[in-house]
């Protein structure tokens, strides 16, 4: 059976083991969901671009913005 984090209309958060009714039930009587994210599906401390994000960009990239830069003199792409 399904596990929810839900929050009663007093603002009481709870885990429910229920069907998917008794949940939509649940709802009806003011009950909410809460979304509890996956701590091992975010990335972080990630120093390069591609394959699991960051903030530094390859050469490659860089190359390519400048190309673009030099064929459209009136753009403002800061490379």
């Amino acid at each position: 059976m399904p596990q929810y984090r839900m929050k009663d209309a007093d603002g009481v958060e709870h885990d429910v083991a229920c069907t998917i009714s008794e949940m939509e039930r649940l709802k009806g009587e003011g009950w909410t969901t809460v979304f509890v994210p996956n701590p091992n599906s975010i990335i972080s401390g990630r120093d390069t671009s591609g394959h699991g994000g960051g903030h530094a960009t390859s050469d490659g990239w860089k190359d390519v913005l400048r190309r673009i830069k030099a064929n459209n003199p009136h753009n403002n792409i800061d490379v």
